[in-house]
């Protein structure tokens, strides 16, 4: 019976899938992820809020920072009349 290249290659493929699955979690550190007192001391260790980590806030923060701004800008060009073209004279305009 012979092997064929891809039962070869299967095989390999499993063996390698086997040895990492066995050394993939270990740690050779005391306090690591899986340390009981680090998780019961920080069980969300990225979370700011209840609910958003603290790149989620930046986010809103920059949103909200941009839309405030450019609605600010919107305000103040019909406020001072700069988002239109005067019609005070008779010649045809796009607006």
């Amino acid at each position: 019976m012979t092997i064929t290249r891809t039962t070869k290659a299967a095989a390999s493929i499993i063996a390698t899938a086997c040895f990492l699955s066995l050394t993939a979690c270990s740690s050779s550190s005391t306090t690591h992820a899986g340390d009981v007192g680090s998780v019961r001391s920080n069980p969300t260790p990225a979370m700011h809020t209840l609910a958003r980590r603290s790149s989620d806030r930046a986010n809103t923060h920059a949103y909200t920072f941009d839309t405030n701004f450019r609605a600010m800008h919107n305000d103040f060009d019909r406020v001072f009349h700069l988002n239109r073209p005067s019609r005070l004279h008779n010649n045809i305009k796009p607006y």
